[in-house]
């Protein structure tokens, strides 16, 4: 059994509580939070014995093997080596950190500390990323030429012009949309080029115009033989229905491209040609879309919870890392290029200097 406290009790701990409650070999022991009375709400929803204001306090009294943090992005590095330091494996919302100097202490003190260092790049566990991830491997798109991302969610401007600092969104605390988001197709376009990225340009946009981060972006990363990462993120339009998440992949033998609205996720494998589509009679009894024979509907597992679950899975068996730090790294250093770019209306060359 692996014993977990959760540092952080904000929107995201739930989800994390939730997928714990369903992974047998993983138990809750204690949660924490600054504010103390979100620990105790935490620990009375989910029956858990201990809550803390303090980690120091906690990680004293309780026997922990793992410290799950859920804190807003700025202090990620902070509480992460504190834990680390203290012999805890940690595993670590993303983005990994605020900055690369932070990131990168991070990574050194996992290695000098011994202990395993996961960051939550849970994109990666989506089931439709899973399919194409593997369609990909098998070499049936042949060389990749093109990847298109998209993260799309409402605009809660209300909220932000009331609070333009909220640690989620402003740039100090949680690198505003660009990063909260933009993130998970950074790291999905490094893991399925293989390659590490050349340059970014970027454009930005903000509405209200009196918020100080960027609500929307179009990102363009640069790879090497003139392949091509495009990233976009938008959190302009209010009332948006739901969090959406597109991803298109072009190769040289085919091409394939995925959707989640959190409801369902569909695969289309292979679009097809016209002729390919109306080849052959077609049943008076059906509506000559094209669509059915090509598309996969699949179940919407938490990718949460499928990330917690192989991440405990590599902590109790000592199985390779699902996610490097180092590659949570490089896409941070994607999404803090594209600010960089977006700013200062410019391209930007990888690697930045820290």
């Amino acid at each position: 059994m692996v014993n977990i406290a959760i540092v952080g009790c904000g929107v995201i701990s739930g989800a994390h509580l939730n997928a714990y409650e369903l992974i047998p070999d993983a138990r809750v022991i204690a949660v924490c939070d600054v504010i103390e009375s979100l620990a105790a709400q935490r620990a009375r929803e989910y029956g858990i014995r201990a809550y803390y204001s303090s980690m120091t306090d906690m990680l004293r009294k309780e026997d922990v093997d793992v410290v799950d943090v859920c804190v807003p992005t700025k202090f990620h590095a902070e509480v992460s080596i504190k834990a680390l330091l203290e012999g805890k494996h940690v595993i670590c919302e993303k983005p990994i950190a605020s900055n690369l100097e932070q990131a990168d202490k991070m990574i050194e003190t996992a290695k000098k500390s011994n202990r395993i260092l996961l960051i939550g790049q849970s994109n990666r566990f989506l089931p439709m990323v899973t399919v194409i991830k593997r369609i990909i491997s098998s070499g049936q798109l042949g060389d990749l030429l093109l990847i298109r991302s998209a993260h799309r969610f409402d605009n809660p401007c209300n909220k932000w012009l009331m609070n333009p600092k909220h640690p989620k969104y402003y740039w100090e605390y949680g690198g505003g949309p660009l990063i909260d988001s933009g993130i998970h197709a950074a790291d999905l376009l490094n893991w399925m080029f293989k390659d590490d990225p050349k340059a970014v340009t970027a454009i930005g946009a903000t509405y209200p115009p009196a918020l100080p981060f960027f609500t929307s972006a179009n990102v363009i990363v640069e790879y090497s033989k003139g392949k091509c990462g495009v990233i976009q993120v938008n959190r302009e339009t209010e009332r948006y229905p739901q969090y959406e998440r597109f991803i298109e992949i072009l190769g040289e033998k085919g091409s394939i491209w995925g959707y989640d609205n959190f409801y369902r996720q569909t695969i289309l494998a292979h679009a097809g040609t016209l002729s390919e589509i109306y080849h052959g009679e077609i049943s008076s009894d059906l509506i000559p879309t094209g669509h059915e024979p090509f598309i996969e509907y699949l179940p919407a597992t938490s990718e949460i919870y499928l990330e917690l679950k192989t991440f405990i899975d590599a902590i109790k068996n000592k199985r390779e890392l699902p996610v490097k730090p180092e590659e949570a790294r490089k896409a941070l250093e994607i999404c803090i290029a594209a600010e960089i770019s977006a700013r200062k209306r410019r391209s930007v060359e990888l690697p930045l200097e820290v």
